[in-house]
């Protein structure tokens, strides 16, 4: 989704939260050659980030709030909105210090409640926010500019950030008001969770059955099966026992629980939408797995509650297309 050339030039980008997702969404902006500065929450990768990419215009924030004070555009990508919120209005919050008409992006998996009322809070200080949470059609896309973005907004808010999030991203789709980013994402991660469960169902009932697992992917990749586990994360990262598709288990727990929420305060009542959490927290508190587990590690419940191990596999890799 395209959008018109925004009316004033963005000479200065902020960025929040050079983690996983966040360090190679970043490089994407500093390659579209926007002058950058850079804020992490560990100072380690603050600097590592900074001195890797040391070709690109980026710099490191000064300590304290006014470290952003220039800039045009304030992208944070942490773990939930509470974090978001703390940064930007906490005890050492850099909203009272950004530029009136500062537009804030937030590209955080949040609460579209919390969002909302963010925005709301943030008008005090005439600035304004987007909620523009991420996507991806294959692991690790987000490293080539090929993010998804689901945009929640204003119109001419979206149009004034469209060159930086061009910059990271192939899709953007703007989704409706502030909050509707976050919205479409909890759904995304909702679906996607469901079809990786019913995934490991089959693994485990086809491996007694005497199936392959790989093989199964294969069928469901050129049929009416395939899905992102079938054919990127579970395939490649949970088969092959790597578990390094770059999301973590405990975010994947809060989005399903931010599902829940969402369903619970429409009023909509689904029991898929909490055996969903209770079973992937489950599967974030079976001992052995830590708290910064990939999501693909999730097959280990599967295995622990059956009593049977999968077949770990090497150089089993992503099925981008369907094949012979």
């Amino acid at each position: 989704m395209g959008f018109l050339a925004p009316s004033k030039p963005i000479n200065l980008v902020g960025y929040i939260g050079l983690g996983l997702a966040g360090g190679p969404l970043c490089q994407c902006i500093l390659k579209g050659g926007f002058r950058t500065i850079v804020r992490d929450a560990d100072p380690k990768r603050q600097r590592k980030f900074v001195e890797a990419n040391k070709n690109f215009p980026v710099e490191e924030a000064e300590d304290g709030p006014e470290a952003f004070k220039d800039v045009d555009v304030l992208i944070t990508m942490v773990p939930n909105g509470d974090i978001v919120r703390d940064i930007l209005l906490g005890r050492e919050g850099i909203a009272p210090f950004l530029k009136p008409g500062t537009i804030i992006v937030d590209t955080s998996s949040s609460n579209p409640f919390t969002t909302r009322k963010l925005g709301d809070d943030l008008k005090a200080y005439q600035l304004r926010l987007i909620d523009s949470p991420v996507t991806q059609v294959r692991m690790h896309g987000i490293n080539d500019g090929e993010a998804t973005f689901m945009l929640g907004g204003s119109v001419e808010d979206i149009r004034m950030a469209e060159p930086v999030l061009a910059t990271m991203s192939r899709w953007r789709f703007h989704m409706g008001p502030l909050g509707s980013g976050h919205v479409m994402k909890t759904f995304n991660n909702y679906i996607t969770a469901a079809g990786i469960a019913a995934l490991n169902d089959s693994f485990i009932v086809g491996r007694k059955m005497g199936l392959d697992p790989a093989m199964m992917t294969d069928v469901l990749n050129v049929g009416t099966g395939r899905n992102y586990g079938t054919a990127h994360s579970i395939r490649a990262e949970g088969l092959t026992r790597t578990y390094s598709s770059g999301y973590g288990l405990a975010l994947l727990v809060k989005d399903l629980g931010i599902n829940l929420d969402l369903c619970e305060k429409m009023a909509i009542d689904t029991t898929l939408s909490q055996l969903m959490h209770g079973t992937f927290k489950e599967a974030l508190e079976l001992p052995g797995v830590e708290k910064t587990a990939d999501y693909t590690e999730c097959v280990k419940l599967w295995e622990e509650k059956s009593g049977i191990q999968l077949p770990t596999y090497t150089n089993l890799q992503e099925c981008d297309e369907p094949r012979d």
